[in-house]
């Protein structure tokens, strides 16, 4: 198991969810919000050739189960195509398929399980981000510093082009029309791939149309250019055939 950055792109979008907004709207806080996760919630995300589904398996009081199944762009079938459906039907083609068990309280990995090999696994404490991750704390950015569309206009002008904004899909619908901040971190210099990179995450606007916990786009600065990682896909009430 090697939690290399590329690996950790899609946890660390998974891990966002749900963000606590403190009262200042400037400020997002990671390390206390694991516990409003949902069972059966889901992403789908993009990155490096790969598609991965992470889903809430289970959650207690204390703990929070999360599957992670992972499978190459080139396996994926031809659209008309439901992720959901793709999942309950037992995921042919994946290549990987891992449950993760977190301790709500402290934000610690308890056990690793791999359903593809059907054994424990360890992950070395040093490949570990977990814990800097949900204490990690994003800022707002503010629109002047955000992405835009089209060309910049002259020195001398006012920039009047509109916010670059990702894509937002729920249950495979592209939702028009939505509005996402955008929040920025550094990742502490603690000598690991991530020490010292800039970490810039898409959050809808909306807190009730739709499931606006979830980042739909994440970029880390400084890996072999700039890694990104995209949400194709999300919703709820997926149930793991893993559980069945």
């Amino acid at each position: 198991m090697n939690f290399i950055p590329k690996k950790i792109l899609a946890l660390i979008l998974f891990f966002m969810l749900p963000f606590s907004v403190n009262a200042l709207q400037d400020e997002l806080l990671l390390r206390e919000n694991l516990n409003k996760a949902r069972k059966g919630d889901y992403l789908v995300t993009a990155q490096n050739k790969n598609y991965t589904i992470l889903l809430v398996r289970n959650k207690t009081d204390e703990l929070l189960d999360f599957e992670e199944i992972t499978m190459p762009m080139s396996r994926s079938p031809s659209s008309p195509f439901s992720w959901k459906q793709w999942v309950e039907n037992g995921a042919v083609g994946h290549t990987s398929w891992i449950m993760y068990t977190i301790h709500l309280p402290s934000g610690s990995m308890q056990q690793t399980f791999s359903f593809t090999r059907n054994e424990w696994i360890s992950i070395p404490q040093s490949q570990n981000f977990f814990s800097t991750l949900l204490n990690l704390k994003l800022k707002k950015v503010n629109e002047n510093e955000r992405k835009k569309v089209g060309v910049p206009p002259s020195s001398d002008s006012r920039d009047r082009r509109r916010l670059w904004q990702p894509s937002l899909v729920v249950d495979g619908k592209v939702i028009n029309g939505a509005s996402f901040d955008a929040w920025r971190a550094r990742w502490p210099c603690d000598g690991s791939e991530l020490s010292g990179k800039i970490i810039e995450a898409y959050i809808p606007e909306e807190n009730n149309k739709y499931p606006s916990y979830f980042p739909y786009w994440l970029q880390i600065s400084g890996i072999v250019g700039n890694a990104k990682v995209r949400i194709i896909d999300s919703g709820n009430n997926l149930i793991s055939p893993k559980m069945k």
